[in-house]
């Protein structure tokens, strides 16, 4: 197994996004790494994570090559929704 340290603002969405591509393998993350149990919040920067190397996976291998760690409480910019007045962040409804 691999591992991977996390920078501030990364949950696991943006952890099973960045190591293996999509959300799909959220349940593998935190089945690999118990002590996560992050699911809703940021995890904090510097844990370790343990995961499958993927290869040959274009959306893993765009992050590699681009230098790029997703992480979602980067979002500065209100979401918008149909039908919605208000804004949405990161952290909910503004």
């Amino acid at each position: 197994m691999e591992e991977y340290k996390t920078i501030e603002g990364q949950n696991i969405f943006d952890l099973s996004n960045l190591l293996y591509g999509n959300t799909s393998n959220l349940i593998k993350l935190l089945t690999d790494n118990p002590a996560l149990g992050y699911v809703v919040k940021n995890i904090p920067a510097g844990t370790v994570v343990k995961y499958t190397k993927q290869k040959g996976n274009n959306i893993t291998n765009f992050y590699i090559s681009e230098s790029l760690k997703p992480g979602t409480k980067d979002i500065t910019t209100p979401l918008q929704g149909s039908g919605f007045t208000s804004g949405f962040n990161s952290t909910g409804l503004n």
